[in-house]
């Protein structure tokens, strides 16, 4: 059987990890890895200056695994450093209760410790539900498992070696009953109309505090875009990358360098 780290950034003890990880054991030899508390929309932190903490649990606690005083990320880089006394197969983030779709998935730590699982050459995955289906998360871990083979099978094994991929995975906001299919998606790139409103927060010495709200505007309208699709009702895989270069933009800028010759 094949070695599965699993974590996430809703924190050891929510109840998507504890879903994905009782579907996977049965497919895997499964370690738990997470953080302590919820770290959600911390992207890609990492502790730096701090010293990482950790604490074992025993199958005996119900919860078997190590939690972690960090981030997503720190989770993936502590357990491959440190933790694990060989690299795992493949690498597990979720189940994230909220989707992460589209330009989400820079502000997601589930999709962060996916992304720092490739860093290292590891097929890696993050699983994210829509929270209007939250009730059917045990529904949707059971497909967890059959995606991950598919995909491991798929002709994403002749991309070259250097090109190193991570799989962002959204289940939809309806039940699975209600599934239309699964579609390969682009990313997303429509933009969130964030706003920040005044609330009374009674434990600040100002007695007041700003939350942000917002939701995603100009959605492309093909199903080929991730965003769009899921709402659609489709199960969405968008392979990612980290190559963020705007290689279009190179040429122009081509004139700006200086071949240090006076």
């Amino acid at each position: 059987m094949k070695n599965v780290l699993l974590t996430n950034d809703d924190g050891y003890f929510a109840p998507g990890i504890r879903a994905l990880q009782e579907e996977l054991r049965a497919h895997y030899n499964v370690v738990v890895v997470a953080p302590e508390k919820e770290q959600s929309g911390v992207g890609h932190a990492f502790t730096f200056h701090n010293p990482l903490h950790y604490r074992k649990f025993g199958e005996e606690e119900g919860a078997e695994g190590f939690s972690v005083s960090g981030s997503p990320a720190d989770c993936v880089k502590f357990s491959l450093s440190y933790l694990l006394s060989s690299k795992p197969d493949i690498i597990v983030s979720g189940m994230n209760i909220g989707e992460n779709s589209g330009l989400s998935a820079f502000y997601s730590g589930t999709v962060a410790a996916a992304r720092e699982g490739a860093f290292w050459g590891i097929p890696s995955f993050a699983f994210s539900l829509c929270s209007q289906a939250k009730e059917y998360a045990k529904e949707y871990a059971k497909m967890v498992p059959s995606i991950i083979n598919k995909v491991l099978d798929s002709e994403h094994q002749q991309i070259p070696l250097d090109t190193k991929v991570f799989y962002n995975v959204n289940f939809p906001p309806c039940s699975p009953t209600e599934i239309k299919g699964t579609r390969v998606t682009y990313q997303s790139m429509a933009f969130f109309d964030d706003r920040y409103e005044k609330v009374e927060v009674l434990t600040h010495h100002t007695k007041e505090g700003y939350m942000i709200y917002g939701e995603k505007k100009d959605i492309e309208t093909w199903n080929t875009y991730d965003s769009r699709a899921l709402m659609n009702k489709y199960i969405t895989i968008t392979p990612l990358t980290f190559d963020s270069t705007a290689h279009w933009s190179m040429p122009h800028l081509r004139w700006l360098e200086d071949s240090g010759s006076k």
